[in-house]
C-alpha cells in the first residue's frame, strides 16, 4: 500500500465502512436487491447484517479496482471493486460510494459467476 492509488483506496475503505457503522436500516447503506445478490444472500444464508460484517472485513487487499466514475451517469460518486475470502469463497463485492454519508452496494456474490468483473 505504498503507492498513492493504494493510500487513496485505504481513504475510501474507510469511509466505506463508516457509513455501514452508522447506517440503521439503510439509510445510509444500501444492498441493492438484485437476482443475483438475492440468490447469493439466500444461497449462504446471508441477511443485511451479514453483509455489512463482510464489508467491515474487507482489506485494502481485497480492492482490486477503484475508485472509478459509475458508468451510469445519472448515479454521481466512485465505484470500488473487491474480491475477498469468505467461507473459502471468493467473492466479488461492488460498491458505489454516493457522498460522505451514503453507500450503495451494487453486487455481492461469488466471483467470476456473472460477466461483471471489468
Amino acid at each position: 500500500m505504498n503507492t498513492i492509488g493504494g493510500k487513496i483506496q485505504s481513504q475510501y475503505l474507510l469511509k466505506i465502512k463508516k457509513i455501514v457503522d452508522s447506517d440503521n436500516n439503510g439509510d445510509k447503506f444500501i444492498i441493492r436487491r438484485r437476482p443475483k445478490n438475492i440468490e447469493f444472500m439466500r444461497e449462504y444464508g446471508l441477511n443485511d447484517e451479514d453483509i455489512k460484517d463482510i464489508i467491515r472485513g474487507l482489506s485494502v487487499d481485497d480492492c482490486f479496482s477503484g475508485p472509478e466514475k459509475d458508468r451510469d451517469p445519472q448515479y454521481q460518486g466512485w465505484i470500488f471493486k473487491f474480491d475477498p475470502i469468505f467461507e473459502d469463497t471468493k467473492l466479488y463485492i461492488k460498491i458505489r460510494i454516493e457522498n460522505t454519508e451514503k453507500s450503495v452496494c451494487l453486487s455481492v456474490h461469488e466471483f467470476g459467476k456473472y460477466d461483471e468483473v471489468n
